[in-house]
C-alpha cells in the first residue's frame, strides 16, 4: 500500500468553514509572505485545506536565481506547516518567488494537479 512521507511539522489547522464543498482542489494564495531578516528558521503558514484528495508537498523557489530554498514532506489536508528551516539565511528585502505547490493522491500517491504559486518574500 501507499505510505506518504509525512511532514512532522504539519499541525492540524481549521479554516473557517463557508459551507460550500468544492470540487477539485483547494489551493492556497500567497500575494506575500513575510519572514524574518538573517534566519533560516522562519513561520511561515503553508497549509493543505480541509478537503483536499491528496497530499500537498511544498517547494519555495527563488525566482531571479530558480534556487530551491524550502522543501517540505508530505502535508495531510486540514493540516499546516508553520515553522520551516530554509536552505540559507536571506537579507532584508523582497524576493519574487514561486511557491510549488505539488500533490499525491491519498489512495495511491499519483500525482494530481499542482500549482505554482507566485509569491513575494518580504524579508525585514
Amino acid at each position: 500500500a501507499f505510505k506518504p512521507d509525512l511532514d512532522s511539522n504539519a499541525k492540524t489547522q481549521t479554516a473557517d468553514d463557508t459551507g460550500e464543498k468544492p470540487t477539485g482542489i483547494r489551493i492556497p494564495g500567497y500575494p506575500s509572505i513575510t519572514i524574518e531578516a538573517d534566519k533560516k528558521d522562519v513561520q511561515m503558514n503553508l497549509m493543505n485545506p480541509e478537503g483536499n484528495p491528496c497530499y500537498f508537498t511544498f517547494t519555495l523557489v527563488l525566482k531571479d536565481t530558480d534556487e530551491t530554498i524550502y522543501q517540505s514532506k508530505m502535508v495531510e489536508p486540514g493540516k499546516a506547516i508553520t515553522q520551516i528551516t530554509l536552505s540559507k539565511e536571506l537579507s532584508a528585502g523582497e524576493y519574487p518567488a514561486i511557491l510549488k505547490i505539488s500533490t499525491a493522491a491519498m489512495d495511491d500517491g499519483r500525482a494530481m494537479n499542482g500549482a505554482n504559486v507566485e509569491t513575494v518574500l518580504k524579508v525585514q
